[in-house]
């Protein structure tokens, strides 16, 4: 085979997977577009049925994202062995976008992409929130290492314990205020964190937002938000009033 036609078949070949490609991107981002048109039809829809509101950008939301005390109580253990660096500045964020709000079952609720800046390179987060009555100390309840949780009970590191031995087992609890967690995790509420068949991993108090860690990709897809907002407005309406006083 002589050099010419091999490289007629190299440079054809190379061709037609760059043609292949380029069909794939360009379909791609049609079928991304078009899902996206559908995805903000049926917000408008549902927005002017619920009196809900949305905003392509408004930075002034970032104030509820850093509004919130971000401390959690540490042990002695956890200075010796994890020591606090005072020059670890919390994350803030600088810029809200794809913003949905409004209320939903009494609660108002606010969910966006918020673009944050830490010490480190920014990032963005997506958040579902739906506000509390008051504002509480920082807490966060998630799934237990159980390896590790045994290693931190062992060296003094322990998380906090309510008295519900599976709940206890199966979730770390960390918060700036161990009354305001005890006051928040009473039966009812770990009854639901154990028994709730929906997809998730625990959520977090922070300032007056109550999030859940789950599994909301498209906040602005009206079936999607409803269902997270109904999980995070089921464990809310459990929580005692007077854990907010």
């Amino acid at each position: 085979m002589s050099v010419a036609l091999i490289l007629v078949i190299v440079i054809g070949g190379t061709a037609l997977i760059a043609a292949a490609v380029g069909w794939f991107l360009v379909r791609n981002k049609r079928n991304v577009e078009r899902a996206e048109a559908g995805v903000l039809a049926r917000l408008r829809q549902e927005a002017q049925r619920r009196g809900w509101r949305y905003e392509e950008r408004n930075d002034s939301y970032c104030r509820f994202y850093n509004e919130g005390d971000l401390r959690i109580r540490r042990s002695i253990a956890d200075e010796l062995l994890s020591p606090t660096d005072p020059f670890d500045l919390p994350p803030e964020a600088v810029e809200a976008h794809e913003v949905v709000s409004g209320v939903h079952r009494g609660h108002p609720f606010l969910a966006a992409v918020f673009k944050v800046r830490h010490s480190g390179p920014s990032g963005e987060q997506l958040v579902v929130w739906v506000r509390t009555p008051g504002w509480g100390p920082a807490l966060q309840v998630s799934p237990a290492v159980q390896f590790a949780s045994r290693v931190n009970d062992a060296v003094g590191r322990g998380d906090l314990r309510v008295g519900d031995p599976e709940f206890d087992e199966r979730y770390d609890v960390r918060t700036g205020d161990d009354r305001f967690a005890r006051a928040v995790l009473v039966p009812p509420v770990t009854h639901f964190l154990k028994t709730d068949p929906r997809p998730f991993r625990g959520f977090t108090v922070i300032g007056a937002n109550l999030d859940f860690f789950d599994r909301v990709t498209e906040h602005r897809d009206p079936a999607t938000l409803v269902a997270a907002l109904d999980l995070r407005c089921d464990l809310l309406e459990l929580i005692p009033r007077p854990a907010w006083g």
